[in-house]
């Protein structure tokens, strides 16, 4: 009898257990539904927020991000030294290509240096079209003594420009609906000001990035050209080139003196007048000297 009752006593314990893990289980699985319901949280990368979700909103989210981070907003520049056979020429020549691919000069200028020509051309391409007229303008040398390319990438600025004028935006609508809801004059006057400076700033940030997209969408290249390497200028790679140096500095004396004979003939020239006036001077200062003079 004792042993029947024991064991009653312990199916009853085993059956209180099961119920319970049953029990516990039951909360577990209503928690994690729960949890799985909530909305994911806000993350940021990059200055672009996107909410990690699942499903076909969540993957369409994601791919966005990624397209949009994936285009890079690269500034395009590059700087060739190339030595010709005719300066005039080969500027002409890469002038024309420029134009011809809706293109436009920057600068273009030719210096002559004891009948000795070298030139300078700054050009703007279409980015797509940046590496095709490296080529080409270097097909136009006899030999290429530098080539330089390089490229800024200004994504992140132009990202947080656009988040600031979404901003700047969004705070413009408030002010204009807290200055139809404003009766007092100051109040308008005080929201009219505030105004006022936030326009100013969407503008400002509007042209700036204006100024980038374009600065991306047109390549800069520098052509520097001339009839011998020495006459170029140092490449930044160099940092040994004594005849360049020697023959700079030659022409820089040379220059000196050129603009010393200018200043000379200036001053003969300007003489028919400064000198008419300096010997009235000096005769009027002469004549009442011999004036003060006491009579003897």
């Amino acid at each position: 009898m004792l042993i029947l009752v024991e064991f009653n006593m312990n199916l009853f314990i085993n059956k209180k257990i099961g119920i319970g893990l049953i029990i516990f289980g039951i909360i577990l699985l209503v928690a994690l539904l729960i949890q799985i319901s909530q909305p994911a949280p806000l993350i940021e990368i990059g200055k672009i927020a996107y909410t990690p979700e699942k499903g076909a909103v969540g993957e369409r989210v994601a791919e966005e991000q990624s397209s949009e981070l994936s285009s890079r907003l690269v500034i395009k520049t590059g700087n060739l030294n190339i030595v010709v056979k005719n300066i005039e020429d080969s500027v002409k020549k890469i002038i024309e290509y420029s134009q011809d691919k809706e293109g436009w000069v920057v600068t273009s200028n030719i210096t002559e240096i004891e009948k000795i020509p070298s030139g300078i051309v700054i050009v703007r391409v279409p980015a797509e079209k940046f590496d095709e007229a490296i080529t080409y303008f270097k097909g136009l040398a006899e030999r290429v003594v530098f080539e330089g390319t390089q490229g800024q990438d200004i994504t992140e600025e132009y990202v947080d420009l656009q988040s600031r004028l979404k901003n700047l935006e969004a705070a413009e609508n408030q002010l204009l609906k807290l200055m139809e809801r404003s009766g007092k004059l100051s109040e308008v006057l005080e929201v009219q000001r505030e105004l006022t400076r936030t326009r100013e700033e969407i503008e400002l940030i509007k042209g700036r990035m204006q100024y980038l997209k374009e600065s991306t969408e047109m390549a800069t290249i520098t052509v520097n050209l001339a009839l011998s390497e020495d006459l170029l200028p140092i490449p930044p790679a160099e940092k040994w080139r004594p005849k360049y140096i020697l023959l700079q500095a030659w022409k820089n004396v040379l220059s000196f003196w050129r603009e010393f004979s200018y200043f000379l003939i200036r001053i003969i020239v300007w003489s028919a007048v400064w000198l008419p006036f300096g010997l009235v001077i000096w005769y009027g200062k002469k004549f009442w000297k011999k004036r003060q003079k006491p009579l003897g």
